[in-house]
């Protein structure tokens, strides 16, 4: 795929969003982290007093937290619980990030297994390199409340020192707020950094220092592109479902009339909240009887594929924020290093196991020779003779 490498490419990641192997690869991790996440919610609630079937009416298949209602335990769990979240979501968006940096150097048969086997391999990485840039804000803040201890510690001579370094001072704060925001550029850019090249942690970080740095105005201009554009896509995509269904309730409802009403009346009921769009969708059923039986059991079945529809439309729009991160890596790269990525060369084209850190890969435009061996005549002579014999 030829790239502009300028603002022009971000818009393609609508487009390149729209993917079903990163749809399914998007819903997949969306599953992962409701799974832990409300696993270890319940088992808060659970260990707090609260009982199932409370939770169940009151929450349904979508516990949530509220302010004071765990102990200390329970509020660990909890914290657990979003950072699980949040680890799977940088790695699912490394593997999306690979798949579209592979598809952007032309390899449209990368798989979702492929790439899965490329976040087993640099997950620590995907994971650490925020983490490492996170240690050296914590680092600097340390050091501020130290010299305030030692500074209210030690009578007179504390105050006249910290006086007397509060620009050296200044300046050691001016750098944390710095490494604060490398750290917030570094959750975005982390996937992409290491989706593409397998890059290392310590990569990671340089990276999204060595960006903020040198291209800091492009780099908040094209993440807030990216972000709208994806924001755009999801609300197209959004209302396009909402009319689906619209066209759905009005051609079945024709014939369905209160039982495909009495349908949507348990299917909502699982559904983590109502929206108002809700009201245009069901607008041209009737009013809901009493569901039982077959009803309910159909509703329950209808609910989860609904739950199951909203899934796929959030996995979109994952899905084209992870493509629209890995198109702003590689303009920006080429912009501050005037380096294609899309021209590497990588030892095995394709293949997961041996994409590994910088140190495998080669610009493509490196001159390789072939030695071609040259026969003397007395070697002729002696195959010649070799051959008669």
């Amino acid at each position: 795929m030829t790239l502009h490498f300028d603002v022009r490419d971000l818009f393609r990641c609508v487009r390149l969003g729209w993917s079903g192997k990163k749809i399914w690869v998007a819903f997949l991790g969306a599953v992962a982290s409701w799974l832990g996440y409300s696993g270890m919610l319940l088992i808060a609630y659970l260990q707090a007093g609260t009982s199932g079937g409370y939770l169940w009416h009151r929450y349904g298949l979508f516990p949530g937290a509220r302010m004071g209602a765990f102990n200390l335990f329970g509020t660990a769990l909890h914290l657990l619980g979003m950072a699980w979240v949040l680890a799977v979501a940088l790695v699912i968006m490394c593997m999306l990030c690979k798949i579209t940096f592979q598809q952007l150097r032309g390899d449209d048969f990368y798989s979702s297994g492929d790439a899965w086997k490329f976040a087993k391999k640099h997950w620590v990485s995907v994971l650490f390199g925020p983490l490492g840039a996170l240690a050296l804000f914590v680092f600097f803040v340390v050091a501020g409340i130290v010299i305030g201890w030692v500074a209210g510690w030690v009578p007179v001579a504390g105050e006249l020192v910290f006086a007397l370094g509060f620009l050296p001072i200044f300046f050691s704060a001016l750098l944390a707020v710095f490494m604060a925001v490398a750290f917030l550029v570094s959750l975005s850019l982390s996937p992409a950094i290491v989706g593409t090249v397998g890059e290392d942690a310590l990569e990671v970080v340089i990276q999204s220092f060595s960006l903020l740095w040198s291209q800091p105005l492009r780099l908040v201009l094209y993440l807030a592109i990216v972000k709208f554009c994806t924001w755009v896509g999801f609300l197209i995509l959004g209302a396009m479902s909402i009319s689906a269904l619209w066209l759905i309730t009005w051609a079945c409802g024709l014939f369905m009339d209160t039982k495909l009403a009495n349908l949507f009346e348990v299917a909502t009921r699982y559904l983590p909240l109502v929206p108002q769009q809700w009201d245009l969708v069901l607008a041209n059923l009737p009013t809901p009887g009493d569901p039982a039986g077959g009803q309910l059991w159909a509703g329950r079945i209808l609910g989860f594929m609904l739950i199951s529809l909203f899934g796929i439309i959030i996995s979109y729009g994952l899905a084209a924020l992870a493509s629209g991160w890995s198109l702003v890596y590689v303009v920006l790269r080429h912009r501050k290093d005037g380096e294609n990525m899309l021209e590497w060369k990588m030892e095995d084209w394709g293949h997961v196991d041996t994409v590994g850190t910088t140190s495998t890969i080669q610009p493509v435009t490196e001159d390789v020779t072939e030695s071609r061996s040259e026969t003397t005549p007395e070697e002729e002579d002696d195959s010649t003779d070799s051959e008669k014999a």
